[in-house]
């Protein structure tokens, strides 16, 4: 319907011109004293011309759009495939549009080159950053002779977080990036998250249910370990009294789920559908000004290139559970 209007304007000077010839020719055959019929049957050989003619040239250019219509999903990668042009008009017009695009790719170049520079600048960065944090580390546990968990070492924690949370960001952003997928002792993985958070359970007395497993899944360690690492982070950070039991789930089906739920704040319903999103804090992270908003992106993303699944489900004051589903191999580790 959008070519016919489109057809019809644009043609329609030419028909009201070939209405004007046609009543011009009419006006002076009947001042000429010739017949009516003869009159009438010059006027239809003339009409039935031009309805030949429209005819024609609405199946050619009908064709030349549809060609057109196809290439508009390749077009942005390669002007290869344009249709001969049709006339001088066309032909500057694909000048145009070959300039345009080269100008594109060489601004796409441009932008993926700085794109590259600043993702090796982060990277490097990130590495950097870690020897002076380990060493302030190492500097607080030496002033701290109890080895309590003080205001100091929380924050450097922290920073420790964000600096890893960047480092996984920039790596899981990159062109290529390090997935190594084999069999995984999954019980590893969650005590190796629990050890990190360890004194945080005890400063903020927190009581933690795990019971283990001896089953593998076929994942990446890394990669699962930074996601289970970040959901217990958030467990941690928005429970303030109760308990964290993490346990698995489905041991018996083809999906086994770990499961990490706490007794804290928990979510709003509405901010629910969004938690995952880049950057978004909701209500509780807005209360929480060292919310970023990343960490659960980040999850969301990393579990979906490993082929697991991530269902977050909560109730404002009652609490949060995060349900990861992971394809277990049935074989238990010896």
């Amino acid at each position: 319907m959008k070519f016919i209007i489109s057809y019809v304007k644009y043609n329609l000077k030419w028909v009201l011109a070939f209405g004007v010839c046609e009543g011009i020719m009419v006006t002076l055959m009947a001042l000429n004293g010739i017949a009516r019929r003869e009159i009438l049957y010059a006027a239809a050989v003339g009409i039935f011309v031009l309805l030949l003619m429209f005819l024609w040239d609405i199946a050619h250019q009908w064709r030349h759009y549809r060609s057109l219509r196809e290439l508009e999903y390749s077009v942005s990668y390669s002007l290869e495939h344009m249709p001969k042009p049709e006339g001088v008009m066309e032909e500057e017009y694909g000048k145009l549009l070959r300039l345009a695009f080269d100008e594109k790719r060489h601004m796409e170049n441009e932008l993926l080159g700085r794109q590259k520079e600043l993702r090796e600048y982060y990277a490097m960065w990130v590495h950097q950053i870690k020897t002076p944090i380990s060493a302030l580390r190492l500097l607080l546990q030496e002033k701290n002779e109890a080895g309590e968990w003080n205001e100091e070492l929380e924050e450097l924690f922290c920073i420790e977080q964000y600096v890893e949370m960047a480092l996984q960001y920039v790596r899981l952003e990159s062109e290529t990036n390090d997935f190594v997928v084999e069999q995984v002792k999954l019980d590893g993985v969650v005590r190796g998250a629990i050890r990190k958070y360890a004194r945080m359970f005890i400063h903020k007395k927190i009581n933690l249910e795990y019971q283990g497993t001896e089953l593998t899944a076929l994942t990446d360690e890394k990669w699962l370990s930074f996601v289970v690492e970040q959901i217990l982070s958030n467990a941690v950070k928005y429970t303030a009294k109760g308990k964290i039991t993490i346990r698995f789930e489905g041991e018996e089906t083809r999906t086994l789920f770990l499961v990490i739920a706490d007794t804290g704040i928990g979510i709003k319903a509405e901010d629910l559908p969004r938690i995952c999103e880049k950057g978004y804090t909701g209500y509780n992270g807005h209360a929480d000004k060292r919310s970023t908003g990343i960490g659960l992106y980040l999850c969301s993303r990393i579990l979906k290139k490993l082929g697991h699944s991530l269902t977050i489900t909560s109730k404002e004051g009652e609490g949060t559970r995060v349900s990861i589903g992971i394809a277990a191999n049935r074989e238990a580790v010896s």
